[in-house]
C-alpha cells in the first residue's frame, strides 16, 4: 500500500513545473551578523611546540564552530608567530583585517600548564585584556584550550562561552543503539551505553552526573537514569503505556516526561527527592515532549487539543495555560532555550521540515535550517546555537545552526547514524 500511494505522489510530481517542484515552503532567516576576524598566535618554549601548536589549533577551531568569529588564513599573515612576539606592529594586521587579535603565550608547570593571554584591537591600536589560566587537571591542554576560549568568547560577546560543554546522543548500528557522549567540538568521543534495544530522548542532568533515557526492554517502553561514573542504570518510569522524553528541570528537581498509564498521554512530574510522580496535564488530548523554562516555572509541550500539533506553554503555579506557536499545522518537540527568551522546535508545512524558534509569546518567528525528516533540536548552554538531527539518504546526522541564521553544519561522526542529540548545561 505504502509503495502504491509513493507511486501516485511521485506520478503527480510530473505535472507539476520545476518551480512548482521545488517550491521551497520555508523562508529560512538570515541576519547580516558579521562574524569578528580572528588571528591566533602561539608561542612556547622549544620543548612544548606540540603542545603550543595543539592550543592554538584548538582554540581557533572552537571560535570558529561559534560562528561569532572567523579566522584568517595564516597565508594572509604579513608577519610570522616569533616576528609578532618580538615585536608587535598592530598595522601588520589592520591591513588584513583582523578585528582581534589574541597572542598566547604558553609555558609547562609542575603537573600542568600556564598560558598568559593577551587580546589586541588593531584598528584602535590598543591591548583590551591581559590574562592567566593555568591548568593542572589530568585533561591537560584540550581542557586548557577550551577554557582559553570561553574566555575569549565571553570578552567579546559578553556571553559565556560553552565549549568545555558536553553532547549526549543516540548512535544506531543495525537492531541496537548505543550512547554516545563527545565534547562540544567533536573530540573525545566515548561510547557509554552499548547495544540498548531502543534509544531515546537523552538528557543530561543539570550537575552531568546523569543522563535521562527513554528505551525499551521487549516491547516495554521505560524511563531510566544512567550514571556517567558507573554507567549504572535504574528505572524510575516503567508503567504501562507510553514512558518517554524525559527532560530535568534546570534547578535538578524534577524530571518531566509523557505518560499514559493514566489513561491519556499527560505530562507527569517526577520528584527526584521524593522519588514519587504527580500528574501536570489534564486534557483529552495528546499531551507529550515537555521541556522547562530556565527558571522552572513553566513546562512547554506539543498538544493537539486544537485539533493539530501545536506548542502550549503552561504555569506550575497556576497551570495558566498560552499558546506559542501560531503559524503552521504542524509544531513539535519544543526546546526553552537556556536563556529563556525563546523556544525552539520543530515545524512542517506541506513536504519540508524546519527547525524554528520563538518568543515565548509566539512572536518573532524565524525558520533556521530546513531538511529531511528534523528532529530533536537542543540548545547550546549559552543560548547561541542549536543542534538538531535530520536524515541523509537513510542515515541521520546531527547538525548545528546559529540563532541567527547561517549554513547548518554537520557535527556527528561522518558516517555515522546520530540522533538525538542533547547538550549539557
Amino acid at each position: 500500500m505504502k509503495k502504491i500511494l509513493l507511486a501516485a505522489f511521485l506520478l503527480s510530481c510530473t505535472c507539476l513545473t520545476q518551480g512548482q517542484l521545488f517550491a521551497v515552503e520555508f523562508e529560512v532567516y538570515q541576519s547580516s551578523y558579521k562574524p569578528l576576524n580572528l588571528v591566533v598566535l602561539a608561542n612556547a618554549k622549544v620543548d612544548d611546540v606540540n603542545e603550543k601548536s595543539l592550543l592554538r589549533a584548538m582554540v581557533e577551531k572552537d571560535l570558529d564552530a561559534s560562528r561569532s568569529f572567523k579566522t584568517l588564513d595564516p597565508l594572509s599573515h604579513l608577519v610570522t608567530e616569533a616576528e609578532a612576539f618580538d615585536d608587535l606592529s598592530y598595522s601588520d594586521w589592520r591591513i588584513i583585517g583582523t578585528d582581534l587579535l589574541v597572542m598566547l603565550g604558553l609555558e609547562k608547570m609542575e603537573g600542568g600548564w600556564r598560558v598568559d593571554m593577551q587580546l589586541h584591537d588593531p584598528f584602535r591600536n590598543r591591548l583590551l585584556v591581559k590574562e592567566s589560566l593555568t591548568e593542572q587537571s589530568a585533561r591537560g591542554i584540550q581542557h586548557l584550550a577550551h577554557r582559553v576560549a570561553d574566555f575569549i568568547y565571553h570578552h567579546q560577546t559578553g556571553l559565556p562561552g560553552y565549549f568545555n560543554s558536553k553532547i549526549a546522543f543516540v548512535k544506531k548500528h543495525g537492531y541496537f543503539a548505543d550512547l554516545m557522549l563527545m565534547d562540544a567540538d567533536g573530540a573525545n568521543l566515548q561510547t557509554i551505553g552499548k547495544d540498548f534495544t531502543l534509544l531515546l530522548s537523552p538528557d543530561i542532568s543539570p550537575d552531568r552526573t546523569q543522563v535521562a533515557l527513554n528505551t525499551y526492554v521487549g516491547n516495554r517502553p521505560r524511563l531510566e537514569f544512567f550514571d556517567l561514573q558507573t554507567g549504572q542504570r535504574t528505572t524510575f518510569g516503567g508503567f504501562k503505556g507510553l514512558n518517554s522524553t524525559p527532560e530535568f528541570s534546570p534547578d535538578g528537581r524534577y524530571v518531566a516526561a509523557t505518560l499514559s498509564h493514566t489513561g491519556n498521554s499527560e505530562i507527569h512530574l517526577y520528584d527526584l527527592k521524593s522519588k514519587k510522580w504527580r500528574q501536570f496535564t489534564n486534557n483529552p488530548a495528546i499531551d507529550t515532549t515537555p521541556t522547562w523554562s530556565p527558571d522552572s516555572k513553566w513546562i512547554a509541550y506539543t498538544s493537539n487539543r486544537n485539533g493539530t500539533p501545536q506548542i502550549y506553554r503552561q504555569s506550575l503555579a497556576n497551570n495558566q495555560v498560552i499558546r506559542v506557536s501560531l503559524d503552521a499545522p504542524y509544531n513539535t518537540s519544543p526546546v526553552w532555550a537556556p536563556i529563556g527568551d525563546r523556544i525552539a522546535f520543530v515545524t512542517k508545512k506541506e513536504w519540508e521540515y524546519a527547525i524554528a524558534t520563538v518568543h515565548i509569546d509566539g512572536t518573532g518567528l524565524r525558520y533556521l535550517a530546513t531538511g529531511e525528516r528534523i528532529e530533536s533540536p537542543a540548545w547550546s548552554p549559552n543560548g547561541q546555537m542549536i543542534l538538531y538531527s535530520a536524515e541523509d539518504k537513510g542515515r541521520k546526522h546531527i547538525y548545528s545552526v546559529p540563532i541567527w541564521g547561517g549554513e547548518a553544519k554537520m557535527v556527528s561522526p561522518v558516517g555515522m547514524d546520530a540522533s538525538d542529540p542533547a547538550w549539557s548545561r
